[in-house]
């Protein structure tokens, strides 16, 4: 598997995080000591401190207890004689001035910075013989951060309650005389949206959790601040669906994030804090159209802001429609420009009334979501102070970024990124499939333009995202914390932290190459039909593009899920019982659902298709499809039950009315008759009605040396009797007979010795009177194999290339080819590592300029195809363009334009297989090797697999796989 070769690099690079290391099981005499011999030190922190410090000291004592087993004594009034913990911030704490003005503690750097903190050990400051841990916060986070990095490293995971990560007791733990001290935040304000909730954290939250209030109320977000909390993130966008009561319905919801320290914000579509999908009521209130009704727009958004005011937020400014819709009243592109800048004026004025402060101080963000992005592009103008929240297209790829007159604004810029959606195409909030290395793809691209002023991710549930969360939020707040080379490091790191060294490896080992299938194609999506068009709201199952015949397609990614779900099992029984629960929600229960889903929509679509071809064996796949469609059900089931209940209703396959892929999908029973009939199913011929095809295997060459098979199968309820034989003795059976209910498989292969040039043969198949015929045809090649090592050769008319497998890089200036590994169809990805590489223009294609080579060989010559596959990415923003050039040989090289419009078919076609696939002609004159040239023209283009046509290129969802001799020398 891919992922024991990721391992490898993982052993040799170790994770940049474990640099900050400083606790400790070991004993040193200078350390302070947090466990010793049973004891444990007093807490110290000051009165009046900030709020977010009081609440974060109980969360330490608690941690405490969960670790040493024992409650240390709090004093906010008595200086300790013994070993203390000293919490403090330094703009508010008369503890740590203290300290300040005694020279007892290091400040430098802390001071008017940004959420950071320092760790240091001292002599206790009114009793030398003992020591003193202080941590000190720049401001109230900075503080916060501080004590939870402390808890972390002394087992506590950020997800020890909300994904029940057991927590080891200690004997001793020391923390390292050497201290820390945190830089400040990469990204400014990070965060997280809880959205589509309707399924999810809403009845969880309603009838369990929260069911006195009945609704995600301020107990659900104390849990979901403390947790944005130890993961060093600020910023929140509540749940805002009509099923859920208002984050501001609830009074105590916003006492509750500020005592957190959490700042508030809204999504995309909620001006200035205001949820208009619960909050307007048309009755009372009118229309929401600004062109009609602004003074009853602006009096709910003045009586919002008044009232939050006093506490900390990020306002979100300007104006859609309802909810996530459009906005209302069908006006022209100039006229939308002119009511969103209206909007925008009325609500800085609002901000500078109630906030006090000049409205340059206020920090707002606006969001060119979905259409607004259109009326951006056009000419609508946003003040300088602003935040510009740049988008991804809901799939996890980001349409533009700041150019550089953006990149000057004084308000900067920000994205709001997807790990869970829901909308048109399709949805995928059941489980977390985005791949890491695609986030990073992504937010790092975003970084490098200036995109540090705000991180917001959309999570839906929070369950099942967590790694992911997790994975964005450390990537925001120390973007050079991970490499694009070792991508996955973190989340062996992550891993390994919850399951220890060797368990740990295997769980991710395990989640490595379930991020890779699921690439292809996510579990949501495997139904192949559409939600939330334009005239079908609920999915229509559709037959998936997965080939049961071609390139063994269909059978490779059942046996895929199989195996997967195999290792999953066995690595439940290893696990030990305090890790079970935490076993079963980041790791089980997405590879198990993810198998029984593909199973379940895989199976189904093989029904259908048996069923045309009357295979007795078609109504028994029914059985099967219900098997996994039960499973299912069971398995959400089974999470709902873990610790007595703790999670029943956060989890359900079925996330939306329209949801068609959760529910049964459609098979067909047939009438099997009696009497016993032969078929046959040969590999890489798709049976066709109405149009003559004689059964052919594909072509056996003696370079490859194939086997290839045939499926003899059954028509009817008594046992088919079969026999084979062939015309040439060079044509090598696994089996020349049977009897089968259903069907057996002949592999087929060819003697080599007893073949001396091409040569054409049959297999004949045979029952009763009933015969097939199969055409075999051997090419000898007769190429020397020596010579063409690690050449990509040509087999059955095709040539499939793994981009990132090249022969030969030419780096050029500030463009060096990379390789992002565990991200791409083919499991890896090549681009280039500088996203501010300058565009080149068409004097930039040819051999002096930055392209990658492809040694092939092929036995055609003439015109034939490429078929360029790419990650379906954005120009970066509006100054540039986003192609690439391909060539052959000496021949003048095709600019190929990356892109789709939003919307169109061909974009959710992309989007949802994670692949732009791109044709261009070309032309040999004779047979032999070649090479393919592809050259960089622009930043952020992502090259996954090229697949060359010379006539023998068969219907599949993936194309061919990769057509190569030996090993690759990479130059």
């Amino acid at each position: 598997m891919k992922s024991l070769f990721y391992f490898f690099i993982y052993g040799l690079l170790i994770f940049e995080v474990n640099a900050q290391n400083i606790i400790t099981e070991k004993y040193h005499p200078s350390a302070f000591p947090l466990i010793e011999n049973g004891k444990i030190p007093t807490i110290l922190f000051a009165q009046e401190d900030h709020e977010v410090v009081k609440t974060t000291v109980k969360h330490f004592t608690q941690d405490y207890q969960l670790v040493s087993g024992k409650i240390p004594r709090v004093t906010t009034s008595k200086y300790p004689k013994e070993n203390v913990i000293i919490i403090g911030s330094l703009n508010n704490s008369k503890v740590i001035s203290a300290l300040v003005e005694k020279n007892l503690i290091d400040t430098v750097g802390l001071t008017n910075q940004w959420e950071k903190y320092s760790i240091q050990v001292i002599s206790n400051p009114w009793y030398k013989k003992k020591k003193a841990l202080v941590i000190t916060g720049s401001d109230r986070r900075g503080t916060a951060y501080g004590v939870f990095e402390i808890s972390k490293q002394m087992g506590v995971s950020p997800w020890y309650w909300w994904a029940d990560v057991a927590v080891e007791r200690k004997k001793s733990l020391y923390v390292d005389h050497k201290g820390f001290k945190s830089k400040s935040p990469d990204v400014k304000y990070r965060g997280i949206f809880i959205n589509d909730e309707d399924w999810g954290l809403h009845p969880w939250s309603a009838k369990n959790f929260e069911k006195e209030l009945g609704d995600i109320g301020p107990k659900t977000y104390a849990k979901v601040c403390e947790l944005l909390l130890r993961l060093k993130a600020n910023y929140l966008w509540p749940a805002m669906h009509e099923c859920t009561g208002a984050f501001n319905k609830y009074a105590d919801n916003k006492v509750v994030a500020d005592q957190y320290g959490i700042v508030m914000g809204s999504s995309h579509c909620e001006p200035v804090l205001f949820n208009n999908a619960t909050e307007w009521d048309k009755n009372s209130m009118g229309e929401w159209n600004y062109a009609t009704n602004r003074e009853g727009i602006c009096k709910v958004l003045d009586q919002r802001v008044s009232e939050n005011a006093p506490y900390e937020n990020l306002y979100t400014i300007g104006i859609r429609g309802i909810h996530d819709h459009a906005m209302e009243g069908g006006f022209s592109v100039e006229r939308k420009i002119e009511l969103v800048e209206e909007a925008i004026q009325d609500q800085r004025s609002i901000l500078a009334k109630h906030t006090g402060k000049s409205i340059e101080e206020v920090p707002q963000i606006f969001v060119p979501y979905a259409e607004v992005l259109h009326l951006y592009n056009n000419g609508l103008k946003v003040p300088d102070d602003i935040t510009l929240m740049w988008v991804d297209d809901n799939y996890g790829y980001i349409r533009r970024l700041s150019d550089p007159l953006e990149q000057k604004r004084s308000g900067g810029s920000g994205v709001y990124y997807h790990i869970a959606y829901l909308g048109n195409p399709h949805e995928y909030t059941w489980l977390s499939t985005t791949n890491p290395a695609l986030i990073y793809q992504e937010m790092k691209k975003a970084y490098d333009y200036k995109a540090d002023r705000v991180w917001m991710v959309n999570v839906g549930d929070i369950k099942p995202t967590e790694y992911n969360t997790q994975f964005f939020l450390d990537l925001a707040w120390d973007v050079n914390s991970i490499k694009r080379e070792t991508v996955f490091d973190h989340m062996y790191q992550w891993y390994q932290d919850i399951f220890g060294e060797e368990l740990g490896k295997q769980c991710a080992d395990l989640m490595y190459d379930y991020y890779q299938i699921n690439f292809t194609r996510k579990p949501e999506f495997m139904g192949w039909g559409e939600e939330f068009s334009s005239s079908r709201w609920r999915e229509r199952i559709e037959d998936t593009d997965i080939s049961f015949t071609n390139y063994r397609e269909a059978e490779s990614r059942l046996s895929e899920f199989k195996a997967l779900s195999h290792r999953a099992n066995k690595l439940r029984s290893l696990m030990p019982k305090k890790d079970q629960e935490a076993f079963f929600e980041l790791v089980y229960y997405p590879v198990r659902g993810a198998h029984f889903m593909n199973h379940k929509l895989l199976l189904a679509h093989k029904n259908r298709w048996y069923a045309s071809l009357q295979y007795s064996g078609t109504n028994e796949l029914i059985a099967e499809v219900k098997a996994y469609h039960d499973s299912t059900k069971w398995l959400t089931d089974e999470y709902g039950a873990l610790l007595d209940g703790k999670w029943k209703g956060i989890i359900s396959e079925i996330q939306s009315p329209g949801a068609t892929f959760a529910k049964l999908p459609p098979t067909t029973k047939i009438d099997i008759a009696q009497k016993a009939g032969l078929g046959v199913m040969v590999e890489e011929n798709e049976p066709s009605i109405g149009i003559n095809t004689l059964l052919c295997l594909p072509t056996f060459t003696s370079h490859y040396k194939e086997a290839y098979y045939i499926d003899v199968f059954n028509k009817g309820r008594v046992p088919l009797i079969w026999s084979a034989e062939v015309s040439e003795d060079w044509i090598q059976l696994s089996k020349t007979s049977g009897t089968t209910a259903l069907e057996q498989r002949i592999l087929v292969t060819v003697d080599w010795t007893k073949l001396k040039f091409n040569s054409t043969g049959n297999i004949r198949i045979t029952s009763g009177e009933e015969e097939e015929i199969i055409y075999v045809k051997a090419f000898d090649t007769k190429i020397n194999q020596d010579s063409l090592q690690g050449v990509f050769v040509e087999q059955n008319g095709v040539i499939s290339i793994p981009l990132e497998k090249y022969h030969q890089k030419v780096n050029k200036e500030e463009v060096s080819w990379v390789v992002n590994q565990g991200l791409g169809v083919t499991g890896a990805s090549l681009t280039i590592d500088n996203n501010h590489a300058k565009t080149a223009g068409h004097w930039a294609r040819n051999d002096k300029y930055a392209h990658v080579e492809y040694e092939f060989y092929t036995f055609n010559s003439g015109r034939f195809d490429i078929s360029t596959y790419v990650l379906p990415t954005y120009p970066i923003n509006g100054f540039q363009l986003h192609r690439f050039a391909v060539s052959v040989d000496d021949e003048s090289p095709k600019t190929i334009y990356v892109g789709a419009e939003i919307d169109s078919d061909r974009w959710r076609n992309n989007v949802r297989r994670n692949s732009s696939i791109h044709t261009s002609s070309h032309y040999i004159t004779k047979p032999g090797k070649h090479t393919l040239k592809i050259y960089y023209l622009d930043p952020g283009v992502v090259l996954d697999k090229a697949v060359m046509d010379f006539g023998g290129l068969k219907k599949s969802y993936l194309g061919p796989g990769e057509t190569r001799l030996e090993d690759l020398k990479i130059k």
